[in-house]
């Protein structure tokens, strides 16, 4: 097997990640290749793969999202990523232990008489409509 020399390393990140030329592919099977782009920000998706895909139309995106067919979660790092919604089960679940102990960590006294099953029951229900809601329409609710 050929070693790769730091220019050709350099240049296979750079393809493996789109950002050698501009891809063909449809929005959905971008952000499948990708697995997990950027999105702490909500527009930062929308530039990540418009830098990306030949023919990006921000609408495409749009209906992914609303169709919920990808989502932006909390995932590695603990920084928001965007996933197809088939993926992002499977990377959740990597990575929950590791959420799980940064949030209790950091919510510590905020969380330290909730029952964490009874949290999560009750989010559940909130969430049980399907209608979209902002951080702090869920932490009133």
């Amino acid at each position: 097997m050929p070693k790769l020399d730091t220019r050709a390393l350099n240049r296979a990140t750079l393809a493996r990640q789109l950002l050698l030329e501009r891809a063909t592919l449809p929005v959905h099977d971008a952000v499948a290749h990708l697995g997990g782009l950027q999105a702490q920000e909500p527009q930062e998706p929308f530039t990540g793969l418009w830098s990306r895909l030949r023919g990006f139309a921000p609408a495409a995106l749009d209906e992914l999202l609303t169709g919920r067919h990808v989502v932006r979660t909390h995932l590695m790092r603990r920084t928001v990523h965007l996933l197809t919604a088939g993926d992002v089960l499977a990377w959740r679940t990597r990575f929950d232990a590791m959420l799980r102990q940064r949030v209790l960590g950091t919510y510590r006294r905020e969380l330290a008489d909730v029952d964490l099953g009874e949290l999560a029951a009750a989010g559940r229900a909130v969430l049980a409509d399907g209608e979209p809601r902002s951080m702090g329409e869920l932490a009133r609710a």
